[in-house]
């Protein structure tokens, strides 16, 4: 028999045994420089959110800020579909960011695990289309098992809904709240009512009369460490709820960009809280924002009026 063949052979055989690469990946937890502990629940995070590659160590690139050192885990089929840890000097997870479906309601439970996280930033976190996971399972109701957890900071959206606010209200550690193209309705944002250690909350509502409208700006009073305000994409006036940010007493900061406001409502609303830095956008930018094209469909004849006016000729 040709010793050549025989070789050939054998070398072909000893391939095969070979593990794939990233069950080395696996197997080698120590390669990675995050805390047993935290490793462990990452495993069990990226596994549920099918995060399957090989998990990479990064200190450049979105989502880190300078100066920070991550580790990535991300989709095999599309490298967008990703979650980004940033690790503290002790290797405990501190910051869990990224983008796609990675935190349902089931990995909250997981999350809560992690005893050094402090901010959760997340953009579009809900299924797929096509998938066949319910983007319930995603409405952010799980954060209620972080209740006494000690997490800062949260910026998260779509799938989110009333069930999730009314769980994150329940964290009374939380700092910064922002909700991009969320589900929330001004239901959900009464939720917040009270809460003794807020001081940022923006959200961005795509224009839906059924989502953010006057009716929840009551509850913005009621906040007593609130110092900044974003209320983006919706149709707002002082009568129907901005007066009652008079009563805002540690607010400083307002953001209006992107929504529909009668600069007469804006000078009622100085004139109560002359020290109020007060941001809005114009006419013109406002129609040329996709997000906010409904506007014209249920803001008063006025403002209607005064948004047509930014319309080209």
């Amino acid at each position: 028999m040709n010793r050549g063949w025989l070789r050939k052979t054998s070398l072909f055989l000893e391939l095969l045994l070979l593990p794939p690469l990233f069950a080395l990946a696996v197997a080698e937890p120590s390669t990675l420089p995050i805390h047993s502990d935290d490793l462990a629940v990452l495993r069990r995070i990226s596994e549920r959110e099918k995060l399957t590659a090989p998990p990479e160590v990064t200190n450049s690139g979105w989502p880190l800020q300078k100066g920070e050192k991550g580790v990535r885990f991300a989709a095999k089929d599309n490298p967008k579909h990703a979650l980004t840890v940033v690790l503290d000097s002790n290797q405990r997870v501190v910051k869990y960011l990224g983008n796609g479906p990675i935190l349902s309601n089931e990995s909250c439970a997981d999350v809560a695990k992690l005893p050094h996280l402090r901010v959760i930033r997340i953009g579009h976190n809900t299924p797929s289309p096509g998938s066949a996971t319910l983007v319930d399972h995603y409405d952010g109701s799980g954060f209620a098992q972080l209740a006494h957890s000690k997490l800062e900071e949260l910026k998260i959206g779509h799938a989110f809904s009333d069930q999730g606010l009314v769980a994150v209200a329940k964290i009374r550690s939380l700092k910064v709240l922002q909700l991009i193209h969320s589900r929330v309705t001004n239901q959900g944002v009464r939720a917040l009512a009270e809460h003794p250690n807020l001081e940022v909350f923006s959200i961005a509502s795509q224009a839906r009369p059924e989502r953010i409208t006057d009716s929840c700006l009551p509850v913005f009073a009621t906040l007593p460490k609130l110092r900044e305000l974003g209320l983006h994409e919706t149709f707002l006036t002082y009568e129907g709820g901005l007066k009652h940010l008079r009563d805002a007493k540690s607010l400083a900061k307002l953001s209006l960009k992107m929504s529909l406001v009668l600069p007469a409502d804006v000078e009622k609303l100085k004139k109560d809280r002359p020290t109020l830095l007060v941001e809005t956008s114009t006419p013109a930018e406002i129609v040329a924002q996709p997000n906010c094209r409904g506007l014209a469909r249920w803001a008063s004849p006025e403002a209607k009026q005064y948004l047509k006016t930014g319309e080209k000729k």
